[in-house]
């Protein structure tokens, strides 16, 4: 072929292969394209898949454990271990549990060798198990989610209340109290299981209370050593401790072990010599308030014929000691090096008289709070709006049947006590029992009949447990209930028997952990 033939030939076939490059060049990229494009879904899947697991999505709806029948989500059960966490935390610096560490580094049990998560999981577990039980009994029963939505509506805007009093909102402070895979969703569900739960227990606690005769409730008095649990004792204490030793100096060093022990010694002897001297002076006849005033015994350190139900009231450093005593009798214990108590039983009685029943309207003052966040007493302007209010009410009830019934729908609607489910009644009060003195004045006043009503003041004193002020509107509704022993009999009972049904109801629900409890208190 001759070299010009051979480069027309090469210039015809030129085109098509420069079309051949140019496709698989295209093809090439095409395929370059798509491979990208693969990756940047797989990356933008992963990468979503990641923001859905830090938010909790996944661990929250895993199955964390088994109660029967029913799966509970690592939501649900992070309800019943936070509220256990929440009940330890109140108390935390006295049990040593310190809430900014995780529960699983902190030691609950060292000598079974169990964490803070152990036992919350443990506890999450038992009280899931026993609302389930009970929750299903309710709707056995015929109760209805119905007979609950107000209680629940109540409770799901206390919480709303509590959130933005806090700076928050209502999703971020469920998982503030409850843990970070808590949603409302979750949060309504468990109360509305609670709630139904709570029908159960409240029918089974009344069919068993109302249901012992007097004949049982004589029969258990006279049982064993019941007799000790269901009497009324009335007795006196002094307790004598020794002075402080002081271990340090003047100058802010350390004093010698020997010389502090010595005076420590010293100091707990003394202390027996005016117990002693205490004790010879009460069996000569002296009186025990003289002797308080005499040894500058605080006034927690002596009562003055004092009253309590049932010997476990009685301190267990000289409970013993004071059940051998004769009437009258004194006798001094020892208190380890503590100090040492001189003690005088004056009698024991199965107390015949009947106890009270009550319902009451509360109008609290309104109150503010100092610079270190003590409640301070209601200005006088204050005090006049909550007269005002509890007189309205009092009108109110007046101008209508003056019946119980409406007396507790004004209680229920009105009332600063209580949950407005119970008509303001107090059931079985006795005179010795732990209420405010006006609110027992006004009881147990000889002038006042089934029936009657009446305005009281009260004013909190300087240390009490439930500080407030205000006014209580009173309705005397029984005067002859069960005496003080016959209640102790009755609800030690009710307590024992019920523990034996919720036993036997919660037989039947095995429980176990699942995966989902590994993201809870860590």
């Amino acid at each position: 072929m001759s070299a010009s033939r051979e480069k027309k030939q090469r210039q015809g076939a030129g085109p098509a292969e420069k079309n051949v490059q140019i496709q698989q060049q295209q093809a090439a990229r095409k395929r370059k394209t798509i491979t990208y494009t693969i990756i940047g879904v797989v990356i933008a899947v992963l990468v979503a898949a990641l923001l859905i697991w830090n938010s909790g999505f996944f661990q929250a709806r895993a199955t964390a454990a088994t109660v029967g029948d029913t799966k509970l989500s690592t939501a649900e059960l992070s309800y019943h271990y936070y509220s256990a966490r929440q009940s330890i935390a109140m108390y935390g610096s006295y049990l040593g549990f310190d809430t900014s560490l995780s529960d699983e580094e902190q030691i609950y049990d060292a000598e079974n060798n169990t964490t803070y998560r152990d036992y919350f999981l443990e506890t999450a577990l038992s009280n899931a198990k026993q609302y389930t039980a009970l929750a299903d009994e309710a709707l056995k029963n015929g109760h209805t989610e119905a007979e609950i939505k107000e209680n629940l509506d109540a409770q799901i805007k206390s919480m709303k209340t509590s959130a933005a009093t806090n700076g928050h909102n209502y999703s971020t402070y469920l998982k503030a109290m409850y843990g970070p895979y808590m949603t409302p969703g979750v949060f309504e569900k468990m109360i509305r299981q609670t709630l139904l739960a709570n029908l159960a227990y409240a029918d089974k606690t009344t069919e068993l209370s109302e249901g012992y005769t007097k004949a049982d409730l004589t029969a258990y008095y006279e049982k064993d050593d019941n007799a000790d649990t269901l009497d009324t004792f009335e007795y006196s204490y002094l307790y004598f401790t020794p002075a402080e030793v002081a271990t340090k100096d003047d100058d802010g060093n350390d004093i010698d072990e020997e010389t502090v022990n010595k005076e420590k010694e010293e100091a707990l002897a003394e202390a027996k010599k005016n117990a002693e001297e205490a004790l010879d002076s009460l069996k000569d006849g002296g009186k025990l308030a003289d002797l308080a005033k005499k040894y500058d015994l605080a006034d927690n350190a002596y009562a003055d014929h004092t009253t309590t139900v049932g010997s476990g009231s009685i301190s267990t450093v000289y409970q013993e000691k004071l059940l051998e005593l004769d009437k009258d009798e004194s006798a001094l214990v020892e208190n380890g090096e503590s100090g040492y108590y001189v003690i005088t039983f004056h009698g024991r009685e199965r107390v015949e008289t009947p106890t009270k029943d009550v319902r009451h309207i509360l109008i609290t003052a309104e109150t503010t709070t100092d610079e270190s966040g003590n409640m301070v007493e209601p200005t006088q302007e204050a005090w006049d709006a909550a007269k005002e209010k509890i007189e309205s009410i009092q009108a109110e009830w007046e101008a209508g049947d003056k019946t119980e019934d409406s007396f507790a729908a004004l209680a229920n609607e009105k009332s600063d006590d209580g949950d407005g489910t119970t008509g303001g009644l107090y059931k079985e009060i006795a005179e010795t029992d732990g209420y405010v003195p006006e609110f027992l004045a006004w009881i147990f006043d000889e002038g006042n009949q089934v029936g009657d009503t009446g305005i009281v003041q009260h004013s909190a004193a300087e240390g009490d447990y439930n500080k407030y002020w205000g006014y209580h509107f009173m309705y005397l509704s029984k005067d002859d209930s069960d005496p003080v022993w016959m209640r102790s009999a009755r609800s030690t009972l009710t307590s024992e028997d019920r523990s034996a049904w919720m036993e036997e109801l919660t037989s039947g629900y095995e429980t176990a952990l699942a995966n989902g409890a590994n993201y809870l208190g860590k």
